[in-house]
């Protein structure tokens, strides 16, 4: 039997399964990005990475003036 749209739904097949496939592929690295940055938070670097930004986001948050003057000081002896 002639089937005057057998290319077109061959087309449309193969568009569903590369959605499928493109649908898996972007979960797995959404799901491998999630891992490696939980990785990472929980490292020594990834641990001192936070210290000095919630330092830095005090030091220069509304705190009294010298307060925040011997936090930079003592950031700033550090490295």
């Amino acid at each position: 039997m002639f089937d005057p749209l057998k290319k077109e739904k061959a087309k449309v097949q193969q568009a569903k399964i590369n959605a499928e496939l493109a649908k898996k592929y972007s979960q797995r690295q959404f799901e491998k990005a999630k891992y490696s940055s939980k990785s990472f938070i929980s490292s020594p670097t990834g641990i001192a990475g936070m210290f000095v930004a919630g330092s830095i986001n005090g030091a220069t948050s509304d705190v009294p003036k010298p307060i925040s003057s011997v936090i930079v000081s003592l950031l700033l002896k550090l490295f």
